[in-house]
C-alpha cells in the first residue's frame, strides 16, 4: 500500500525468499529524516569556529562550541560523561542503532560523540539552539 503524498525509494532484496523490492518512504530513512519529516536539527559542518549551541536532552543540558566543524570537533560540557569541557567528535544524530546522521543534531534523536575509542551517546535531544555566533559578535562590537 502506498500513500501518494510520500517519496519513497526502492530497496532491491537479493536475499532467497525475500520480495524483489520494497517501498520505503524516504522520512524513514535517516538521510532525509531531517529534511521531510520536519524534524528540527543543526549540521556542525558549516558553522564557524567558536560558534556555540545549547542542547537540552531529556536528562542533561550540553554546551556545545565548534572547534573545527568539518572535522565534526567541538568543545563540549555537560551530562554525566562530560561534566569539564572536552574536545570530541561529534559522530551525529542516531536513533540508537547503527544508523548515524553524521555531523548533526536533530531533536528527537540522541547525539553520538567519541572521546578517543570511547562512544558517549546523550539521551534524546529536545531543543537545540544557537546561544552565539563568533562573527555576529565581532560585528557589533565594531559597531560605534
Amino acid at each position: 500500500m502506498t500513500n501518494p503524498g510520500v517519496e519513497q525509494v526502492e530497496i532491491v532484496s537479493k536475499a532467497a525468499g525475500d520480495q524483489p523490492h520494497l517501498l520505503v518512504p524516504t522520512c524513514r530513512t535517516l538521510d532525509r529524516f531531517a529534511f521531510e519529516c520536519g524534524a528540527e536539527g543543526v549540521t556542525i559542518e558549516p558553522l564557524e569556529t567558536g560558534t556555540t549551541l545549547v542542547v537540552q536532552t531529556l536528562y542533561s543540558r550540553y554546551r556545545v562550541v565548534v572547534v573545527d566543524g568539518p572535522r565534526h570537533l567541538v568543545l563540549v560540557q555537560g551530562g554525566k560523561m562530560l561534566r569539564e569541557a572536552t574536545i570530541v567528535r561529534l559522530e551525529g544524530a542516531t536513533a540508537g542503532g547503527s544508523a548515524l546522521k553524521m555531523g548533526w543534531i536533530i531533536v528527537g534523536l540522541r547525539i553520538e560523540m567519541s572521546l578517543g575509542r570511547r562512544r558517549i551517546k546523550s539521551s534524546r535531544v529536545r531543543s537545540v539552539a544557537i546561544e552565539g555566533v563568533p562573527s555576529l559578535c565581532h560585528s557589533h562590537s565594531r559597531v560605534a
